[in-house]
């Protein structure tokens, strides 16, 4: 759950609480605590910062029936950002991996904007 070009140097700007100022390099060595934590808390982490700019982002878990009559579940991201939905487009039996997914698109729509 890496984030890229804008999305990460704003993220980190937030992290450390450094003012927005791109001329100035960011103070990296302050940052290898955090991707050193656990994937669970770095996620904590990254919706505290999407919800500080207006992206929402939700976990939604299903659960499905199978022709044999178990059951099972599927977690699917949703993401909120600018009054419109983005659907990540699958559903993960896993919530690691759909975390992975949310923080995947999410990066994406940030660097868009």
């Amino acid at each position: 759950m890496i984030l890229t070009g804008k999305c990460k140097k704003d993220f980190e700007n937030w992290l450390i609480g450094n003012p927005y100022d791109y001329d100035e390099p960011i103070l990296y060595q302050e940052m290898p605590d955090f991707y050193n934590l656990p994937k669970s808390f770095q996620y904590g982490v990254y919706v505290d910062f999407f919800d500080s700019v207006k992206i929402m982002i939700e976990l939604q878990v299903h659960t499905s029936r199978t022709m044999q009559g178990g059951s099972f579940k599927c977690i699917r991201p949703v993401i909120l950002s600018d009054g419109k939905f983005y659907n990540v487009g699958a559903s993960f039996g896993t919530r690691e991996r759909a975390r992975t997914a949310a923080i995947k698109k999410v990066n994406e729509i940030y660097n868009l904007k």
